[in-house]
């Protein structure tokens, strides 16, 4: 008997080499979206996305070649495998997938080996012929093997489950580096911005690199300055950053810190009023119990994910000083950079 090497039909290959490609493109996207955003979801989806990529290449190149006295297994360009004689083959099974169809020669060896394999439910002359040529070889007839479709359903629903409830709680998508979220990774210094303008507004004093006003809430890093004089006399500028929490994005994150600041500065007496064309959102701070001779100005303002607070509480009047407290706040924003 002439040797006969039994492979999957020419079209069955070619849709597997398309389903490969098309898990590998989706694995690329997941490993640039990693490199964006790294979370437990998007290492899930690499995995699962570089599974898909290499199965159809297994079933794609496997081969069995099949003489009078055994059976071995070849893949191209590479060693075949050691020869299993015929004998020791002890059954031949067609084992049913939710999508694939595969032969499945068993031994009295600790290894199974497929080869052919087709989609279940398109008709494969070529994998038709292979079964006959298999169970005539054998000697055994090809038995339907016993298959667990529900297990095998209920653990990949398990799966996707999983994948969607972690994708959903990281939600890499709402993290600043993503490209279209348009939001701060980073925030300038304040000290040098704003020392010429707190040495206009107040007399020689203390500085101190943190800001006078509390921001409240998730807020993950900050940057801040404040200049002192006398007992009352203050000027301060302050920028806060948020990353996104779970189910939510970072400028999400920023509006509950920014409502939570305003309330914290509406302390009583004080009202707050809307700025408009500054940023996202703005609140002016106004104290009606201010002294006479004493001016005081307050401004929390967000644009997408960053927050910025503005105080200025001099001991002479300063004239315009709701718009100087504007203009800073202006001035701290444009130098932050929103991807």
């Amino acid at each position: 008997m002439a040797s006969v090497i039994l492979a999957s039909s020419r079209r069955f290959r070619c849709w597997c080499t398309v389903w490969s490609a098309l898990a590998v493109t989706a694995t690329a996207v997941c490993v640039w979206a990693a490199f964006l955003a790294y979370s437990p979801a998007m290492v899930m989806a690499v995995t699962t996305g570089a599974a898909l990529s290499v199965y159809p290449a297994v079933l794609a190149r496997s081969r069995l070649a099949l003489t009078a006295a055994d059976l071995q297994a070849r893949w191209p360009g590479s060693a075949a495998g050691p020869p299993i004689p015929w004998p020791e083959v002890t059954g031949v099974e067609l084992r049913r997938g939710l999508l694939l169809e595969k032969v499945q020669v068993i031994t009295d060896r600790p290894r199974v080996l497929f080869a052919p394999a087709r989609f279940r439910y398109r008709a494969d002359p070529v994998f038709d012929a292979a079964v006959a040529e298999l169970a005539r070889r054998s000697g055994r007839p090809v038995r339907a093997a016993h298959h667990r479709l529900g297990a095998v359903a209920a653990g990949g629903a398990v799966w996707v489950g999983c994948l969607a409830l972690l994708t959903a709680m990281e939600a890499p998508w709402n993290d600043p580096s993503w490209p279209w979220r348009h939001e701060a990774g980073r925030l300038p210094g304040l000290c040098a911005m704003f020392a010429s303008t707190a040495h206009a507004l107040l007399p020689p004093g203390d500085r101190t690199p943190d800001a006078d006003l509390l921001l409240l809430g998730p807020i993950e890093r900050q940057e801040g300055c404040t200049w002192r004089t006398g007992v009352v006399g203050t000027f301060s500028v302050g920028l806060g950053l948020t990353r996104k929490g779970p189910f939510e994005s970072a400028s999400a994150t920023a509006h509950d810190g920014f409502r939570r600041t305003v309330a914290g500065a509406r302390i009583p007496d004080r009202t707050a009023a809307p700025v408009r064309g500054l940023a996202d959102e703005a609140r002016e701070i106004t104290d009606g119990t201010a002294g006479i001779g004493l001016t005081t100005a307050d401004l929390i303002a967000r644009r997408a994910n960053v927050i910025v607070t503005v105080r200025l509480i001099a001991p002479t009047s300063v004239p315009d000083a709701a718009r100087t407290v504007e203009r800073v706040a202006r001035t701290a924003l444009a130098n932050v950079r929103f991807d």
